[in-house]
């Protein structure tokens, strides 16, 4: 049985780990080219929740295979990123 994607990226979209890792390290980066250590940081904090989410019987319709999520959550990751790194910025 596929994925379901819609519920995948739902669940991508609002996880929270995803979210608060791609910002924290977006904005404690002072290069750019950091963003992607922030985006991948973020997919593995976005994992966890996922894992845990499911272990606790919470999110139990947004397994996606552990592949198609971490490639999701980089690219979210990137983006929470980016937007820690251009707008939440220390100067």
């Amino acid at each position: 049985m596929p994925p379901d994607l819609k519920a995948l990226l739902i669940f991508g979209l609002l996880n929270p780990g995803v979210i608060l890792a791609g910002l924290a390290l977006g904005r404690a980066a002072d290069q750019p080219q950091k963003i992607v250590v922030g985006a991948f940081a973020a997919a593995f904090a976005g994992l966890m929740i996922a894992w845990l989410a499911g272990k606790l019987g919470i999110a139990t319709g947004a397994g996606g295979g552990v592949a198609g999520m971490l490639v999701l959550y980089m690219a979210l990751g990137a983006l929470w990123s980016w937007v820690g790194w251009r707008f939440t910025r220390k100067v």
